[in-house]
């Protein structure tokens, strides 16, 4: 990249290799990972020289995590109970397991990723778009959504309430901002419009120059 979009990081160990990267993802029904998710895995080892592990919450049972140093990474967009909640005890239950680890701040937050986002909404062509997101609770979410909203300078709505919004504007394009495929994206699907973010290829890339600069 241009700049390091980590100024304030420093690399704690001696070799670059024993940084360890995990990164938690959603994943599908009892535990299915995507394939743009496990390829991003095999881009990223080449690129680090380093373990990229998945930490995924669907499923039953974790991947073991090396006796090295960690950065816990959430790939997750939204501020909702996975990013709060569940990534904060990944990090509790490895620091107990002896692991030392450092965790980012959710995918969500970083501010050359929704960059990378913008970039890519830019070139779309689409006359009433509208960014579908998936439902938060009311009040967490809120500020944030706000500020992304005119940050993009498109609207957003919970997938939750597409139907509603369609009634009053037939025309508007409903497009899926998600990272991987799942549900939402395969409903909106024949609507056409953005892929999953990684499965496009500006934010994908910018995904990957993100995470293989971590010191």
């Amino acid at each position: 990249m241009a700049i390091n979009p980590w100024p304030l990081l420093r690399n704690k160990s001696s070799t670059r290799s024993s940084r360890v990267l995990r990164l938690v993802v959603h994943g599908r029904s009892g535990g299915e990972v995507p394939v743009c998710l496990t390829t991003l895995v095999a881009v990223l080892q080449q690129r680090r020289s380093s373990p990229v592990q998945l930490e995924v919450l669907t499923a039953e049972a974790p991947e073991p995590c090396p006796t090295a140093s960690t950065w816990l990474v959430p790939l997750l967009l939204w501020p909702g109970a996975h990013a709060r909640i569940d990534a904060p005890a990944i990090r509790q239950r490895l620091r107990a397991e002896g692991k030392e680890v450092t965790m980012l701040p959710f995918l969500g937050a970083w501010h050359h990723w929704w960059d990378a986002v913008a970039a890519a909404l830019a070139g779309l062509d689409s006359k009433r778009p509208v960014l579908v997101h998936h439902p938060l609770r009311s009040g967490v979410a809120d500020r944030f959504l706000a500020g992304l909203t005119d940050r993009l300078g498109l609207p957003l709505l919970p997938f939750d309430r597409l139907e509603d919004h369609r009634k009053t504007d037939p025309e508007a394009q409903p497009l899926p901002l998600t990272l991987a495929p799942n549900r939402m994206t395969e409903a909106l699907r024949e609507a056409g419009g953005l892929p999953p973010l990684l499965e496009h290829s500006l934010t994908r890339q910018a995904l990957i120059e993100l995470l293989a600069a971590l010191p």
